[in-house]
């Protein structure tokens, strides 16, 4: 699921949730749900609109009456996401990933902050890896290139550096994943950075809360952006996001990066 906010805006209101429960045990026409929940048919009529256009609800005329019925796909994916959610990593804050460093004002007290206690761990605002620091970054990857959707790569290349070079590197698939779920993936191969093309700001949020640096906006040679984060030279992260438009369908991007 790319984006569970529409959803949860939908299902946040008690009576369309109420709908979405009744209609998961059997479906129902408009009027059988207004009986039930003791409103209005026209009430219905709107809510069903709203669960429609989310596309939590379909519908199928029966005879003379329409029968509604809910996408359990949707909400499968959604309990997937929250669970996955759950397990993101929490890190201590970065004064300067959070601009505290800037605008007059002043130091941030970081040796004040028990959130930078958290298990010994350092600030991960830096792209640059220190002379003894050992890492495994990932980079999206097609043909030797960056691959310059983050949600729709079918391949990461990884590279442990060491010494501010890189010593190994290798070619994985991510086995038909895609969107929230490469956040998953990338946990599993022990990955501290990513370099990407363009990516949604959902899934850079997921990334950084798991613990994973995010370079985007890149394009051209995967090993040469690689060896370039490797050695400090890639320069800061870009703010490039992604907006995608359906799973199959148009594909907009603003990042300006995307040939």
């Amino acid at each position: 699921m790319e984006d569970p906010v529409p959803i949860l805006k939908v299902i946040s209101d008690d009576t369309r949730f109420a709908i979405v429960t009744l209609l998961l045990s059997r479906d129902l026409c408009a009027g059988a749900i207004a009986r039930r929940l003791g409103v209005s048919d026209a009430a219905v009529s709107q809510h069903m609109k709203v669960l429609r256009e989310a596309g939590l609800v379909s519908v199928e005329r029966r005879g003379y009456f329409a029968h509604y019925s809910v996408d359990r796909g949707k909400l499968i994916a959604l309990s997937e996401m929250i669970s996955d959610m759950a397990g993101w990593a929490r890190l201590p804050c970065d004064p300067d990933m959070e601009g505290c460093v800037m605008g007059g004002r002043g130091s941030c007290p970081k040796v004040r902050c028990r959130s930078a206690e958290i298990d010994g761990a350092e600030s991960p605002g830096s792209t640059a890896v220190s002379r003894d620091e050992k890492m495994r970054i990932a980079v999206t990857y097609e043909n030797g290139e960056v691959f310059q959707h983050f949600g729709r790569t079918s391949e990461f290349k990884l590279y442990d550096i060491q010494d501010g070079a890189v010593v190994s590197s290798e070619v994985v698939g991510t086995g038909g994943k895609g969107h929230g779920e490469l956040i998953g993936v990338l946990r599993q191969l022990g990955v501290s950075a990513l370099i990407c093309g363009g990516l949604g700001e959902g899934a850079r949020q997921g990334l950084e809360a798991s613990g994973i640096r995010v370079c985007s906006g890149n394009t051209g040679s995967a090993d040469e952006a690689a060896s370039r984060f490797a050695d400090g030279s890639l320069g800061e992260c870009s703010r490039a996001t992604c907006d995608h438009h359906g799973h199959d369908g148009d594909h907009q991007c603003n990042c300006g990066r995307h040939s």
